[in-house]
């Protein structure tokens, strides 16, 4: 499983480096924050595209197909990103990146399910480190006054390893009669459209309420600097739910689980925009960490294995397309209210339960 963990927190390091990286390609490219705000939304429909392409094409290439494809795409993106520095190159460099992330998530996902005793916790956990040594990277290199090309040169090298060891690697045989695929009509079975609509809103609420946690924050009468913290903190706690995770289901069964820590995110963020206290917004971060993981691992260990890379592409394409739908609503309720802006994540994470609830294996 260690080449799968690798992928995922590369994957991570380069997807969390863009948003801090914004300002840095606002004045190289004197360009506007509105202007600059195409950079993270061509990125993000890299993603939602190729995940949805490659969710019907992933079972007839194979897996060593699909991560090759999906690391040329990452390495063309990570050379562009090193040595150019034009709108246009940046645009195509983080829409590549979008495209070969999603295939390469869709890839570790798929390949991660097949084994007899999948750690969807330290999976996602990985992913989590990721996101929270980025911004310290790109911090490091910036502050150091090294240009950031030279960080996407340093994950060049890394994205080209992995791909060696893929090349060298051997993977389960996931290909697929076509007709057998068909007649199974995957798509219609509840498990498989109650775990994407699940995880559509669990990821709209839960990148929705981060990209504008800062701002609540503000509201509040805090400083930036101690809504950097709190988010810090955050994320701390949120990634050491993800790797307790696996330990956990040891004890506890995925229905009381899932439906334990969903009911206890809607609580504590909705304590959080009454009663303003930091804290509550920690334990929002803990209870909320695992719900992705275990809904995806259930569903992964639970439907036929030629079913779960059409599963994983079409959920990363949902996730997508959910983040973009929330934080949109949300910045255009934040016209009136910040507060009550939040109550779009809140109700997101109120479906979750429901669907959650409903859902009969």
């Amino acid at each position: 499983m260690l080449f799968i963990f690798l992928n995922i927190f590369l994957g991570a390091l380069l997807a969390n480096s863009i948003a801090p990286l914004m300002p840095t390609f606002q004045e190289k490219l004197n360009a506007t924050v509105a202007f600059s705000s195409f950079i993270p939304v061509v990125n993000t429909a890299g993603t939602t595209i190729f995940s949805f392409i490659i969710s019907f094409f992933i079972n007839k290439l194979g897996l060593k197909r699909t991560y090759f494809i999906g690391y040329t795409f990452l390495l063309f993106s990570l050379l562009i990103l090193s040595f150019f520095e034009s709108l246009n190159f940046i645009l195509i460099g983080v829409f590549l990146m979008g495209a070969g992330l999603s295939i390469i998530f869709t890839s570790s996902t798929t390949f991660l399910s097949h084994f007899k005793d999948p750690k969807f916790g330290v999976f996602h956990g990985f992913f989590g480190l990721g996101g929270i040594l980025s911004p310290m990277f790109v911090s490091f290199f910036l502050k150091s006054r090294i240009s950031y090309k030279y960080l996407y040169l340093v994950y060049l090298f890394l994205g080209v390893f992995l791909l060696v060891w893929n090349i060298n690697m051997k993977f389960p045989d996931i290909k697929i009669n076509e007709n057998s695929f068909s007649k199974s009509k995957p798509y219609l079975k509840p498990l498989f459209y109650i775990t994407v609509l699940s995880l559509f809103f669990y990821s709209a609420s839960e990148i929705s309420a981060i990209t504008w946690a800062s701002n609540l924050f503000l509201e509040f009468g805090f400083t930036k600097q101690q809504a950097a913290l709190f988010l810090s903190i955050f994320w701390g706690v949120f990634t050491f739910s993800r790797f307790l995770m696996d330990f956990l289901l040891k004890f506890v069964n995925f229905r009381l689980y899932v439906l334990t820590i969903t009911s206890l995110s809607f609580i504590f963020l909705s304590l959080l925009i009454v009663l303003k206290m930091p804290f509550l917004f920690y334990l929002f971060g803990l209870s909320m960490g695992a719900i992705f993981p275990l809904i995806q691992r259930n569903a992964n260990i639970k439907l036929d294995k030629s079913e779960v890379g059409f599963l994983n592409g079409i959920t990363y394409s949902a996730t997508g397309i959910g983040s973009l739908l929330f934080i949109s609503i949300m910045g255009y309720i934040s016209k009136f209210s910040i507060r009550a802006m939040f109550v779009v994540p809140i109700i997101g994470l109120a479906v979750v339960f429901l669907l959650q609830k409903n859902l009969r294996d």
